[in-house]
């Protein structure tokens, strides 16, 4: 055989391998075809097309079920048939609720814990309770799942306005990313922009979700990465350009071309945002119901004065250990949390209904040694008076009933008028690793009063009927911190930005604050053995207001908080650099829900910087980095847990390079020897 004949047999093959490839994609408007349900026998009625949306992501499209399986998922698994054993997948919001019926609808789930769909080898309607599969596709070896686009770095040569970004993603057909994006913020009127051809004054805004609204100019970025969503009727496909133009001054700020860039397999584009309308949960039986936050949160109770007894029915839309809280003001003139008795009640990960009563005696986390912050009654020499009577959790809408009694029952509870009104205070969150209450992301806003003795009342919505909530809750990035040589950096506080802030970054629930370095949440810093850092810190330094004392100090513990862990706990920790304290200063959140922003920029743009007055010098915090110091290590709060984040360790190349002449001559001198 010939070369000539080789180099013709290579390039049929290859033209061959890149058809099947094009042949597997399958490509539509819903993403990469996997397969119908249909296709194969399938039981209680279930129908639908399964799309790939992206490497993570399914949307069913048409799906039907009867809801007739009493405990029924979608599934995914690595056997050649669908068997026990595999994931379930949960639903919008992270519930692990049962599949309800469906007729014809659209469905749209991820894969969770950063898995892929070609990790699996089919998708299932399965039921867990009797073992039997309801309908199955297969996910194919050669199935090719739409991806994202780099378009690479953004701006000019000669930077206009400082306009420039590491690299442009096209995400999906109507989503772009820019990596490390950076503009002064000066130009009088500038915007993303987008059209055919290049650049001019007659193409069309990109809208920026910045505050609540998406036409302000955009304001100045310094390396945040930014998503934008292209305007209706405008797709990937479609246009030649996305860039950035100042209208007043019909300047081009900088642009990237899409025109020769090939998008045939980017994901397709899928709302981050769906209302879902939940069935209503049947109504309650109690005799009077209040709405706290429409189509999210209930309170439903009945008095018995005979028994001195309240029954409480909580009924919420939360996610697996979220929780709803609600009870008795701590001041008799206004709603205060601090001081507040209140009952609270969530659903954990292990699918068990928990209810505890809370005192708040200080506006900080539970420090369970010392009973102080928020904690349960029973770890402030209480009782917990609260107890569960059932609950339940349908599609995501926990209903949950408890009894307490009217009169104290001890020093940290207060007594419940049956007449008149009394100040009453609410919230809902998370619980964080402790087993107790992370601050509220969703609280009393203002002075709320309710009279528990009035007339029949009902509440005149169902849950569920006017709430949009997030699907898309990817944590934020955050740039990380790189100094060059020694560097000074400043810390103080603020708030922990929900589940796109520090819970999705830390992946775990932290207290409602964080330390915010250089004026980023919870960034990642890296140092150099042999340098010498300095950091200036505004954590608060009066002990007696433990809301707002948190010493700074680095460890080599994940959580932080030495000063609240037992004794064999601490014995656990090395601490790196002891505590240092200084002046508060705190970003305040207003009136935002954190999870509705796509990006950190767009979320600290509404924060309020304040700030211990008069002002005084920062606590200063010196390490040079020891040889012996490990390579990753973290930041925190020496008072409260979960705080700060991490710290990774290297060796400078010079130090690398002398260890490596070291070892070279250690080598030379061995084989001379030998």
């Amino acid at each position: 055989m010939t070369d000539d004949m080789v180099v013709r047999i290579v390039e049929k093959i290859q033209l061959f391998s890149l058809f099947l490839a094009l042949a597997s994609a399958a490509q539509t408007e819903y993403g990469n075809l996997i397969g119908r349900f249909e296709d194969r026998e399938t039981i209680h009625l279930v129908e639908g097309t399964v799309y790939a949306v992206d490497e993570h992501t399914f949307y069913v499209r048409g799906f039907s079920y009867d809801g007739e399986g009493p405990d029924a998922f979608f599934y995914v698994g690595t056997t050649d048939r669908p068997a026990v054993g595999g994931v379930i997948i949960p639903l919008q919001g992270g519930v692990n609720d049962k599949l309800r019926t469906y007729e014809n609808e659209d469905v749209t789930f991820t894969i969770p814990n950063g898995r892929r769909i070609k990790d699996y080898k089919w998708l299932s309607v399965w039921c867990r309770n009797v073992i039997v599969n309801f309908g199955d596709v297969t996910i194919g070896g050669d199935l090719v799942v739409p991806s994202p686009v780099s378009l690479g770095s953004f701006g000019f040569s000669r930077r206009v306005h400082n306009v420039h970004a590491d690299n442009v993603i096209v995400l999906n057909d109507r989503q772009f990313e820019f990596i490390n994006l950076d503009y002064d913020g000066t130009g009088p009127d500038a915007h993303f922009w987008t059209g055919s051809g290049t650049p001019d004054s007659s193409d069309t805004m990109v809208p920026y979700p910045y505050l609540n609204d998406p036409v302000v100019k955009l304001p100045r970025f310094d390396g945040d990465t930014v998503r934008v969503t292209l305007p209706d009727g405008f797709t990937a496909r479609s246009i030649d350009f996305i860039g950035m133009w100042c209208i007043l001054a019909r300047q081009d700020f900088g642009h990237t071309i899409l025109r020769n860039s090939n998008l045939e397999n980017i994901p397709p584009y899928i709302s981050t945002m769906a209302t879902e309308v939940e069935p209503a949960v049947p109504p309650t039986e109690e005799d009077n119901c209040l709405v706290l936050q429409p189509g999210r949160f209930h309170i439903a109770w009945s008095l018995d004065r005979f028994a001195n007894r309240i029954t409480l029915e909580f009924r919420g839309i939360i996610a697996t250990d979220e929780y709803l809280a609600f009870g008795i003001s701590g001041s008799n003139t206004r709603t205060s949390m601090v001081g507040s008795d209140v009952t609270v009640v969530w659903v954990d990960g292990s699918d068990i209904i928990k209810a505890e009563d809370y005192h708040l005696n200080d506006y900080s986390q539970c420090i369970p040694e010392e009973g102080r912050g928020a904690c349960p009654d029973l770890l402030q020499g209480g009782t917990n008076d609260v107890i569960l009577l059932g609950g339940s959790v349908t599609e995501g809408v926990a209903v949950i009933t408890v009894e307490r009694p009217l009169n104290p029952s001890d020093v940290n509870d207060k007594a419940i008028p049956t007449s008149g009104d009394t100040y009453i205070s609410w919230g809902i969150g998370f619980i964080n690793p402790t087993g107790h209450t992370a601050k509220h992301d969703t609280r009393t806003n203002g002075d709320l009063t309710l009279d528990f003795g009035q007339a029949s009342s009902k509440c005149q919505e169902s849950l569920g009927e006017t709430t949009t909530r997030p699907v898309n809750r990817d944590p934020w990035y955050i740039k990380p911190l790189r100094p060059q040589g020694n560097a000074t950096f400043t810390a103080l506080i603020g708030p922990s930005g929900g589940q796109r802030g520090y819970q999705g970054i830390a992946q775990q629930v932290g207290w409602g604050l964080a330390w915010y370095i250089n004026g980023r949440m919870i960034p990642e810093i890296h140092v150099e053995r042999g340098n010498t850092y300095t950091f200036e810190i505004f954590g608060g330094d009066d002990p007696d207001s433990l809301g707002s004392y948190h010493p700074f100090y680095i460890t080599d513990d994940r959580d932080g908080g030495y000063a609240q862990k037992t004794e064999d706990e601490k014995a656990l920790e090395r601490i790196i650099v002891p505590p240092v304290e200084g002046p508060l200063c705190e970003y305040k959140v207003g009136d935002y829900e954190p999870d509705s922003f796509n990006s950190f920029l767009a979320y600290r743009a509404t924060l309020e910087l304040g700030c211990d007055y008069p002002p005084r010098s920062p606590g200063i915090l010196k390490w040079t980095v020891a040889d012996d110091t490990p390579d990753v290590v973290y930041y925190q709060c020496y008072q409260h847990k979960f705080f700060g984040w991490k710290i990774y360790v290297s060796s400078s190349p010079v130090a690398i390079q002398i260890s490596l002449v070291t070892l070279l001559t250690c080598l030379s001198a061995a084989l001379a020897f030998l």
